[in-house]
């Protein structure tokens, strides 16, 4: 056998996405034609074969030439993701992939996320150094018992489960019509980026007028400010029409307009859920990263759920860029109080509208 170098390729119509392997076969003259006149070697008559195996996106192709035996398959290697190649060849990108699909993740990893990061929270020990009020204010300031809390974000999560559950089978691609081509890593992250614009967007002018309409904030909003001392299971301590507005609703819009598609919807939706439980844990812990990237956190929050800031920090759950336009932004410092942990003591407010 001769190894030799790579054969032209003719065939215009092989799937672009297989890597090709050619393989030539010697066959003696007389073994051929059962002992003819003359020894020599022929070429045998030619053939070709095409079958991607199952795992592995290789195009074999047999050849007659007498020359070289084998091709070896790096010689020609098309990309991974050229048309043509269908998911089940390529190698798993995530870990649900081949389990379930995109969709029902998109469902229902939020909601697991949430609880899973908001129990973490609830199980810390008390942690009064790193308290942003002391446990005795949670006590005497919250206004509805943990219990209630737990069943307010279920009744939440139930809502929000149907709505995503709806998007996503009216979004979905039709099943005949092939697997879907995920977006480069860039891209993605520029899609996450505008639907955390928009989803700010969102919340910030139907979070800020529902503080300014009196009907909607007595009847709807309040009940997220029964907490006053805010902790992290109550985040999306919501009434089911307010959660169903600024959240539900948000994700959707950000959704949509971003044009990412449902697995990348997946990370973005379980950071949002994240980033909002993290925001109402009422602790500054040193190291958070949420504290070090954004200047929208756990004290910036919190300044909004205090009785002299309800009028301030709308913004959620990522930037502070509309506060800041619109007049609405509030300074605080963070101070050490006597009895321990800290206090998001409010400054001089800047200039603007109210």
């Amino acid at each position: 056998m001769v190894v030799g170098e790579e054969e032209e390729d003719d065939d215009d119509d092989a799937p672009a996405s297989y890597m090709s392997l050619e393989v030539a076969f010697l066959i003696p003259a007389a073994a051929r034609d059962g002992g003819g006149e003359k020894q020599g070697r022929k070429k045998a008559p030619p053939f070709r074969f095409s079958a991607p195996p199952p795992k592995t996106p290789t195009l074999f192709r047999f050849s007659s030439d007498p020359h070289r035996v084998l091709i070896l398959p790096f010689l020609k290697i098309r990309p991974l993701f050229a048309s043509g190649l269908h998911q089940s060849h390529q190698a798993k990108m995530v870990f649900w992939e081949g389990w379930i699909s995109d969709e029902l993740m998109g469902t229902f990893s939020p909601i697991v996320v949430y609880w899973l990061y908001a129990g973490m929270y609830q199980l810390l020990p008390p942690l009064d150094q790193y308290r942003l009020h002391t446990r005795k204010e949670e006590e005497q300031k919250n206004l509805v018992p943990l219990s209630s809390v737990i069943k307010g974000v279920l009744l939440q999560q139930l809502v929000q489960a149907t709505v995503a559950g709806l998007m996503f089978l009216i979004t979905a691609k039709p099943s005949g019509e092939g697997s879907i081509i995920q977006p480069s890593l860039p891209v993605q992250l520029i899609q996450i980026m505008v639907a955390m614009l928009i989803m700010d967007t969102w919340q910030y002018f139907i979070h800020r007028y529902m503080h300014q309409n009196k009907l909607l904030y007595r009847h709807i909003h309040s009940q997220h400010h029964k907490l006053v001392v805010p902790y992290a299971i109550g985040a999306l301590y919501n009434h089911p029409l307010e959660g169903l507005l600024l959240d539900t609703f948000g994700g959707a819009i950000s959704f949509l307009i971003s044009g990412m598609t449902a697995r990348t919807a997946v990370f973005f939706f379980c950071f949002a859920v994240i980033k909002t439980v993290d925001d109402h844990c009422g602790l500054w812990l040193p190291g958070n990263i949420f504290h070090i990237i954004f200047q929208n956190n756990t004290a910036y929050h919190d300044v909004h759920h205090q009785l002299h800031g309800t009028k301030y920090n709308y913004s959620q759950p990522f930037f502070s860029i509309w506060d800041r336009l619109l007049g609405t932004y509030m300074p605080f410092s963070l101070v050490n109080r006597k009895e321990g942990g800290f206090e998001a003591r409010i400054g001089k407010r800047l200039n603007g509208m109210s």
